[in-house]
């Protein structure tokens, strides 16, 4: 495991890797981490400060100087940003002038941190550099790649509460990342283990929750290694929603404890995003080009081909919402001004970029698929500027939904298994399309976004689709439960409610007042937790995960009423 470990660690780049574990792990060990990487602020070479007790059982302050892989002539002495050069301004300018006033009596250690070894034609030079500016009161030490296997081995991972059988899992994980399904199982299985173990201390969820942060960048950095985020990237949205299972009560209290918890889940969450920008940088730049991110699918099935576009688009969409939750003030999402050079209207183009060149995300085949559009919907919504762009997208899902029902093609069915998806339609008759159609979650959702964003025919043809073919058809939205707060963030299908029998209306009003009355009656959404907290897009990232209908409540206020004038045109 330790070789696992130290690769995982020689791996990692100096900014926004390495020096973002170092915090995690020295929190774990004791030590009080009073200074953070930093961007924009003048560091005078410490990348990260804290204090804790030494060895010899003397509180000190340790300042730590990071560099990536092993450290060579070059990162040595090579640079205005090598190591030595910010040896030197720890001691000429940091220790003076930036140790915070109650410490200031404590003996300092400058820690040279690496995440390989130190090459053997500059180790002598790091020894007399150690041995001439060593003093009473400042003294050094080498924290490389063995040192911090050993010390996450013995702290965050610790054979008392990091088990055999987590190792295991964790190994073949890696092992195994360029098959992902087989590695996400394990970590899923690794990291249900770690949920599972008692804690009855917030402390130690907290520990908890840093254990799973220390699993998820050892597979992604094996990932990336080998050229194949997939794997991580589930990972990574699963590691997500366990970790706000289990800090979701401390964070936005006050406290040491509540500190820790939204510190331990934002570093997740920030570790989701460099995951996500890994996988995106191999498809965003091919979203503008015609069939491009379709042709890649590594497939001739036409089935693959639909269900991967459509998984993409989910992917796209809930980063886009992410920076929407960023950038808004609001409790839920809502339509926002952009600039061309504003992330959000970047990726938000991409997204319909995406849509205008892959015709297969024009004709969904699974219900299940609402998901997706949802978020799609969703980020579109939230642009603000791209009203015609929504309407111009659900008229042509409409249209060719509706033509491929008619001609007995691939039209949306509430099947959901891959091998049913393959034989879908197996027979062209009349038992069979009632059979492949009984319930929607899709059509419902689209009805209340062509009644709120009218550009063309899509809201006649749905209310003539429903009357004329799918009276058959339980039309339905799903709402969260009182036991959707336990079951939302673990997976559980043991939850939630159904909102049946959705009238679907040429004008649309009927629709939308029978929604916004449950909506209104309904009062669980609002207690679940990540809506309490405001953090809003953890719902969301729940429903893309486990495959759930998006609740109406967290998207219906970016729909104008059906019969108010802030209609697309």
């Amino acid at each position: 495991m330790k070789l696992v470990i130290k690769e995982y660690l020689a791996s990692l780049k100096e900014r926004e890797e390495l020096d973002a574990m170092l915090p995690n792990l020295l929190s774990e060990m004791g030590f009080t981490v009073y200074s953070r990487p930093g961007r924009g602020t003048r560091q005078y070479g410490v990348d990260v400060a804290a204090v804790g007790t030494a060895d010899d059982g003397q509180r000190k302050i340790y300042l730590f100087s990071v560099k990536q892989g092993d450290l060579n002539r070059q990162d040595w002495d090579g640079t205005p940003q090598a190591l030595r050069s910010s040896l030197n301004e720890i001691r000429d300018a940091y220790i003076p002038t930036c140790i915070p006033s109650e410490y200031q009596n404590l003996g300092v250690v400058i820690c040279l941190v690496f995440g390989g070894d130190i090459k053997e034609a500059v180790h002598q030079e790091v020894r007399g550099y150690i041995r001439s500016n060593t003093t009473t009161n400042v003294s050094y030490e080498e924290w490389n790649g063995d040192r911090l296997a050993d010390l996450i081995l013995s702290g965050i991972l610790r054979e008392d509460m990091f088990t055999g059988d987590m190792l295991s899992h964790l190994r073949k994980a890696a092992a195994m990342v360029e098959e992902p399904d087989i590695a996400y199982a394990h970590f899923q299985k690794l990291v249900d283990a770690i949920v599972k173990r008692p804690a009855k201390k917030q402390v130690a969820r907290i520990s908890k929750a840093r254990e799973i942060y220390m699993c998820l960048w050892v597979l992604f950095t094996w990932g990336r290694e080998a050229n194949n985020v997939e794997a991580p990237y589930r990972a990574s949205e699963y590691a997500v929603l366990r970790a706000w299972e289990l800090l979701n009560g401390m964070i936005g209290k006050k406290g040491r404890e509540a500190v820790d918890a939204g510190i331990v889940f934002n570093d997740l969450v920030e570790l989701h995003f460099a995951v996500w920008d890994e996988l995106a940088s191999k498809i965003l730049p091919h979203v503008d080009k015609r069939h491009a991110i379709s042709a890649t699918v590594p497939s001739f099935s036409s089935l693959d081909i639909n269900l991967k576009t459509h998984e993409i688009l989910g992917r796209i969409a809930l980063r886009g919402l992410w920076l929407a939750w960023t950038k808004s003030q609001s409790a839920l999402p809502e339509p926002l001004e952009t600039t061309e050079d504003d992330p959000l209207h970047v990726i938000a183009m991409q997204l319909f970029g995406l849509i205008d060149n892959n015709p297969a995300l024009q004709s969904p085949i699974s219900d299940e698929q609402a998901v997706d559009i949802a978020l799609a919907l969703m980020l579109l919504g939230v642009h603000g500027g791209l009203k015609k762009a929504i309407g111009s997208w659900l008229d042509v899902l409409v249209d060719r939904t509706y033509a491929a029902y008619r001609t007995h093609g691939a039209y949306p069915t509430c099947k959901w298994s891959y091998w049913d998806l393959v034989e879908h339609p197996t027979e062209k008759t009349d038992e069979y399309r009632k059979e492949a159609t009984g319930g929607s979650t899709l059509f419902p959702l689209l009805a209340l976004w062509a009644g709120g964003y009218r550009s063309g025919n899509a809201l006649a043809t749905l209310a003539k689709f429903k009357n004329k073919h799918l009276e058959h058809c339980n039309f339905q939205l799903w709402f969260p439960d009182s036991d959707s707060e336990a079951g939302l963030y673990q997976g559980s299908d043991r939850h939630g409610d159904m909102l049946s029998n959705i009238p679907v209306d040429a004008e649309g009003v009927e629709t939308r007042e029978y929604v916004d009355t449950e909506c209104a009656s309904n009062d669980n959404f609002s207690k679940l937790s990540a809506i309490q907290l405001g953090h809003w897009p953890i719902v969301l990232l729940a429903c893309r995960h486990y495959r759930l209908p998006v609740p109406p409540q967290i998207w219906l206020s970016l729909v104008p009423c059906a019969d108010s004038e802030d209609q697309g045109t």
